[in-house]
């Protein structure tokens, strides 16, 4: 676990960018194969989410430097060096979704077949992007008596440390498998929304696990003494099971 691949000064490779940069390459690399299970154009899908990959990018750092700000309150010229690890996904995915209608509309495709495509892509974008937290040392797990020892130029304490992103990384890998899986299925799965459903109550309940064998700040404690991203996977879980028990509505592909 080394944060930096080559450095030159001021300038350099790291680990987590390229880990960021083939996360989002993967999640794009399998919407040929997503896509038209849902009857959607490729070329539109791809178009759609560009627009989603700046605006979850912004909103992942943003949220960040919000719940970490005594980080950046003296350094603001830190905001914007997200390589060195610090991207929210839950404010990354709160930021694509507050966009997506205007972009949806502008590309003419339906909201919730365009989601069912979009689940796979966003847990395998996310397995690759743990793999960077990884390099970097950030999201580290509690004390422990085995686990991982990273170096002293990344972001973990010294000593063992729960294993928290190789793990998360692994079960977000095989999410992403489930999810192509389902959007193959018949029947009950094919009901619009109904994988993009399955994507946030599957992503929700295993960052809600891993929570409790984190040991970094995730922000002021808030809601039961918990911090924001423990709320916000309850919240991702709850949101994703009251979408699977809700009754589907006229055929259609705006509805669920």
């Amino acid at each position: 676990m080394f944060p930096d691949i080559i450095r030159l000064g001021p300038l350099g490779l790291s680990f987590y960018g390229l880990a960021v940069a083939g996360g989002v390459m993967a999640a794009l690399a399998i919407l040929p194969l997503t896509a038209p299970r849902r009857g959607l154009s490729v070329s539109k899908t791809f178009d759609f989410c560009f627009w989603m990959v700046l605006a979850g990018l912004a909103g992942a750092r943003l949220a960040y430097v919000a719940f970490h700000w005594p980080e950046f309150a003296h350094d603001w010229r830190g905001i914007l060096a997200y390589w060195r690890g610090g991207l929210m996904f839950q404010g990354g995915l709160a930021g694509a979704v507050m966009v997506s209608p205007f972009f949806i509309k502008k590309e003419g495709l339906p909201f919730w077949p365009t989601a069912d495509a979009l689940a796979p892509s966003l847990a395998l974008g996310q397995a690759l992007g743990r793999l960077g937290c990884l390099a970097a040392g950030c999201c580290y797990g509690r004390q422990a008596d085995w686990g991982l020892s990273f170096p002293l130029a990344s972001q973990a304490p010294p000593g063992l440390l729960w294993p928290t992103q190789p793990v998360e990384a692994f079960f977000l890998a095989l999410l992403a498998l489930g999810l192509v899986l389902a959007l193959r299925a018949d029947g009950w799965l094919r009901r619009p929304g109904r994988v993009a459903a399955l994507y946030l109550a599957g992503a929700g309940a295993l960052r809600l696990t891993m929570e409790f064998f984190r040991g970094d700040w995730r922000g002021e404690p808030l809601l039961f003494n918990l911090p924001p991203t423990t709320l916000a996977a309850a919240l991702t879980l709850a949101l994703g099971l009251a979408l699977l028990l809700r009754p589907p509505g006229r055929a259609g592909g705006r509805n669920f």
